[in-house]
């Protein structure tokens, strides 16, 4: 699929982000992912980590809240998939090299710092095989809680602010997902506004989805 590039606002059913449903990235892109074994950083209660068991991935995931964790697994097992979930910090988790066929972290890079991000998606880099795909999502620095973060939390580094109770909260210029992702073939990008309905009152979030293959 081509580079997109631009701003269009869409629904809650065309970019879901807290949902029981799969994110749309992973449903639109996993089937391009060579067979083999999947990653999924960040599994929440695991609605990535049993779409892509359902497709046949044998998958890890990694969260680290406990209760997620469990949650997670017992889907899993309920369904009979072949999954395994890890409690741990994306941030201290080693990725096997050259082991899957794809890694997805949707709903880590606002959180931590661009430093660990960056450290993160080199193991992410190292860690797929050939041909395998990494699948990211990030706020960009027009997200509404930009200006927000601007004027209550620390700038720590450019777009990358921290709360008074210690929260990291990140966000990104355009092609800095590019540059983060440099090392491979980017054959999406896409930069959109969401109206969430998901949780809490309704609101907008500017995003960006990135999809890079391994050469």
């Amino acid at each position: 699929m081509p580079m997109s590039k631009g701003h269009e606002k869409t629904d809650s059913k065309s970019a879901p982000y807290h949902s029981s449903q799969p994110s749309d990235l992973v449903r639109r892109f996993a089937e391009l992912a060579p067979e083999g074994r999947a990653l999924d950083l960040g599994v929440g209660e695991g609605r990535d980590v049993l779409y892509l068991a359902d497709l046949g991935y044998d998958v890890t995931g990694v969260e680290q809240v406990e209760g997620k964790v469990v949650k997670c697994q017992k889907r899993a097992d309920e369904k009979g998939y072949h999954v395994n979930v890890t409690c741990a910090d994306v941030r201290d988790y080693r990725i096997a090299q050259r082991r899957y066929a794809i890694i997805v972290c949707v709903g880590i890079l606002p959180f931590i710092t661009k430093n660990e991000a960056q450290a993160l998606v080199a193991g992410i880099t190292a860690g797929l095989k050939k041909g395998g795909l990494f699948l990211c999502q990030a706020f960009t620095i027009d997200d509404p809680s930009y200006k927000v973060h601007k004027r209550k939390s620390k700038e720590v580094a450019s777009g990358v602010f921290v709360s008074g109770t210690g929260s990291i909260y990140t966000l990104y210029r355009y092609r800095e997902i590019l540059e983060l992702g440099a090392a491979l073939r980017p054959i999406y990008y896409h930069a959109y506004d969401y109206y969430d309905t998901e949780h809490g009152t309704p609101h907008w979030h500017s995003m960006v989805d990135f999809v890079g293959k391994k050469l």
